[in-house]
């Protein structure tokens, strides 16, 4: 199993505005959600598999969705601005500092001796 998580709905949400609406056909397969295709992409890009190796999870696009996406995109320059708005959301998530808890444990043993000598 790989160390890639999927796009969290946060990060969707940050990413999403960079995608057209898709186009409604009217034969053949629906279009492919532009979230999976993300997901299947940086799931290869990230790990270095095969495009055969996705997880056949709703997650992820079917391979031949994603590599062809994935050829148009780094054609046109789109895939490094995907990937750059990635990784700065990455750096922001990293530089994150969350408030360090007090150790309560002292506080507890405290009251753990005032009830056992009662």
């Amino acid at each position: 199993m790989s160390n890639y998580e999927p796009l969290t709905d946060l990060q969707w949400q940050l990413l999403e505005p960079l995608f057209p609406a898709p186009v409604k056909r009217t034969r053949g397969k629906p279009h492919t959600p532009w979230r999976s295709v993300v997901n299947s992409i940086l799931y290869v890009l990230f790990t270095g598999l095969k495009w055969g190796s996705l997880p056949k999870e709703p997650a992820f696009a079917t391979k031949s969705a994603a590599h062809r996406w994935f050829i148009l995109w780094e054609k046109n320059g789109f895939l490094k601005e995907i990937v750059n708005v990635y990784q700065s959301l990455a750096q922001i998530a990293s530089g994150i500092k969350l408030p360090r808890r007090r150790n309560r444990l002292p506080a507890v043993k405290r009251s753990l001796e005032t009830v056992a000598a009662s």
